[in-house]
Parts: C-alpha cells; sequence; structure tokens
C-alpha cells in the first residue's frame, strides 16, 4: 500500500472506533437513565432495551470493522499487482493462496458491513413501528379525553335545564 492509503485506512480506522464509542456510550448513558426512570411503561422500557442491544451490537460491528481495516494494512498486495503469467511457476500456487486470502478477507469485511447496514434498517424499522404505535396511543388518550368532556358537557348541560 502507498502512504497516502496507509494514512487514509488508518483515519477511516480511527473514525470508526470513534463512532463506536460514542454510541456505545450514548446507550450506556439511555440504559442507566432507564433503570433509573420509574415513570415509564413497560412497553417503553423494553422499546429503549432492545434499542440499546441493537445498538450495541452495531458499535462491536464498527469495532469489528476498524480492526479489519487496520488488519489489511499488514495483507501483501504486491501479488495481486502483477500478473499471474509474470510469478516464477514456483510462486503462483502461493500468489494464488495470497489472491484467495485477500478476496475472503476483503469479502468478510463487506460481509461485516452489509451486516451492520441491515442492522442499521432494522433499528430504523423498529422506531418507525414504535413510533406508529405511540401515536395510536396517544390519539387513542386524546379520543378518551374528548369522551369524557362531551359527557360532562352534557351532564353539565343537562343539570342546566
Amino acid at each position: 500500500m502507498t502512504t497516502i492509503e496507509t494514512i487514509v485506512c488508518i483515519i477511516m480506522a480511527i473514525v470508526l472506533v470513534g463512532m463506536a464509542l460514542y454510541f456505545g456510550w450514548r446507550q450506556r448513558a439511555a440504559q442507566q437513565a432507564m433503570a433509573f426512570n420509574t415513570n415509564v411503561s413497560r412497553e417503553q422500557r423494553l422499546y429503549v432495551l432492545r434499542q440499546t442491544q441493537r445498538r450495541f451490537f452495531g458499535s462491536a460491528l464498527l469495532m469489528v470493522l476498524a480492526g479489519l481495516l487496520i488488519g489489511s494494512l499488514f495483507l501483501d498486495y504486491d501479488v495481486l499487482r502483477r500478473p499471474i503469467n509474470e510469478v516464477p511457476l514456483a510462486e503462483q500456487e502461493a500468489a494464488k493462496e495470497i489472491v484467495r486470502l485477500v478476496s475472503f478477507y476483503w469479502m468478510s469485511f463487506l460481509l461485516l458491513l452489509m451486516a451492520l447496514l441491515a442492522l442499521a434498517v432494522i433499528d430504523l424499522w423498529a422506531t418507525a413501528r414504535h413510533g406508529v404505535q405511540m401515536q395510536k396511543k396517544l390519539f387513542q388518550e386524546h379520543q378518551e379525553m374528548l369522551k369524557a368532556d362531551l359527557a360532562e358537557h352534557r351532564q353539565r348541560r343537562a343539570e342546566m335545564n
């Protein structure tokens, strides 16, 4: 790898580690806040617990991706830069193994990245679903309050007549 590729790789790994630590810290704070808040319903508490679990897992995946980026600095890319025909016959099998290793390494990286993106979509979906449920619950509570107010208003009207 060239110097600029190495620097970019290290910066990306540092950013990933920083993001993972920050989001992990935020989820820990959310869990602690939920533990001390007794005014929260069981449903809300369960939602926050599951959300923090998903996000802790996402932070762990970010850390693994950062580790894989740093590990990629130690892979031998010289074999990939030369056509297989230019490699001596004695080294061709070893070159093929290195190509397989590098390919597997980057496929694993991309698979973990895809898992992280899938986890983000799952989290987005769960958040949207929870928001819709809370909106329905608020609507029902509002309707009940309006019915109670209407009943009280009718009762006062009936008493006046």
